[in-house]
């Protein structure tokens, strides 16, 4: 029964830590990098550390760290980082419950033994409760510069763990010293929540950057739109002067002036495809654009009036998708360069949807955004990020999916 309970105790103790490692990185997808994730957890947190032994911190600190960087998604200085973070703290309070604790028991209370796992299942479970209030999103990624920062902060405190567990004579040849140990380990854990700290400040400033970024983006889509109707206002209101310059030319200079006036974007007729004066601006350009790109574009919508969002959102999550889904086509042959857009509002829903061939397979993951293909990976890539962004704005739900070599893009917003 003892046993039992020592490997349920074990296992509780692993799954617990797990959860509160996987506020700070996601394992794979594959079931065995999950399975992975759980055992190194378990093995991490159940390894006894005594001061002087120097086989166990050895072999759990290089299991763990060859794991973590086996199993975990994200790139190799976050995987090593975040693996020395959490590795420094799960034996530094190993260190302190085998070391110092127990004595504290055994010579405070005269409590002569009590299960390992008892201790390492608590302080797993604090451990996650304080994780879990500095849960990092999902897709969190310092620069390269940042990650080898905070894997610099981090390696002082493994480094201290491992120097008094490795360096220091076990207490049968030196006496018990465990006050001044215990200290230093909780200085350990003290760390390593200033590093929490640090992390999650790094990630709010760099949210509120990236949105900056996605609002500026979407900014500057809603002006050129704003611009290219001021033109159209503009050329028209000087049609009296065009025509008395054509009234001056001939022949062939006549013929050519006037087919550059009619292949001006202000002489492109908006089009109303639906009762909302902002979407019929986007679309007709984007409509425009697939032409010249020689993409079939087909519009089906059922939008009865005006969409209660600011026209800046509208803008951006229209031509954002119809960009990216032109973008999609013009590498492929003629005949295969086609984009559906659907858009309909009624019965409390705004919903959109953009169908596109796509001829290589993506990396589409539940609740993640498939990387942009281009090299420069800074300046792109916002487009489905400013979408998701707004569509959440307005606590709506996006969708992504791939099937036979068509790219289709969902989304609603309550109206």
């Amino acid at each position: 029964m003892s046993a039992a309970a020592g490997w349920l105790g074990i296992l509780s103790a692993g799954w617990l830590t797990s959860r509160a490692l996987s506020c700070l990185i996601q394992p794979k997808k594959k079931w065995w990098c999950r399975l992975g994730f759980l055992v190194l957890c378990a093995v991490l947190i159940s390894t006894i550390i005594y001061i002087g032994d120097l086989v166990n911190l050895s072999l759990a600190m290089a299991v763990f760290l060859t794991g973590i960087w086996v199993v975990c998604e994200g790139s190799g200085w976050k995987k090593l980082s975040v693996g020395v973070m959490f590795a420094s703290v799960v034996s530094a309070f190993a260190g302190l419950f085998d070391n110092c604790i127990a004595d504290v028991i055994y010579y405070g209370f005269g409590v002569e033994y009590i299960p390992h796992w008892v201790g390492r299942i608590s302080f797993a479970l604090l451990l996650y409760l304080v994780m879990r209030t500095h849960r990092l999103e999902q897709d969190f990624e310092l620069s390269e510069a940042l990650w080898k920062l905070i894997l610099l902060l981090a390696v002082p405190p493994l480094g201290i763990v491992v120097s008094l567990v490795l360096l220091k004579p076990p207490y049968y040849q030196t006496g018990h010293t465990f006050i001044a140990d215990g200290v230093v380990f909780l200085m350990v854990i003290f760390l390593f929540t200033g590093l929490l700290l640090a992390l999650s400040v790094l990630e709010r400033q760099q949210r509120l950057e990236q949105e900056s970024a996605l609002a500026e983006h979407n900014r500057k889509y809603y002006e050129a739109m704003e611009q290219q109707q001021f033109e159209i206002r503009r050329l028209r209101h000087d049609l009296s002067n065009h025509l008395q310059v054509i009234l001056s030319l001939s022949g062939d200079e006549r013929e050519r002036y006037i087919q550059g006036l009619l292949d001006h974007e202000a002489f492109t007729q908006v089009t109303s495809y639906c009762g909302d004066g902002a979407v019929n601006v986007v679309v007709t350009a984007k409509e425009s654009l697939m032409r010249q790109r020689h993409i079939r574009f087909y519009v089906k919508m059922d939008i009865p009036k005006e969409l209660p969002f600011e026209k800046a959102d509208i803008c951006g999550m229209l031509a954002n998708a119809l960009d990216n889904a032109a973008e999609g086509c013009q590498n492929l042959p003629e005949e295969l360069r086609e984009v559906q857009l659907e858009a309909r509002a009624g019965k409390g829903i705004f919903a959109v949807s953009v169908k596109n061939p796509c001829m290589h397979k993506l990396d589409i993951e539940d609740g993640k955004l498939p990387k942009t293909t281009k090299k420069d990976k800074g300046n792109h890539g916002l487009g489905l990020k400013s979408i998701q962004k707004t569509v959440q704005k307005y606590g709506g739900q996006m969708e992504i999916e791939q099937e036979e070599q068509r790219f289709h893009l969902f989304f609603y917003l309550p109206v």
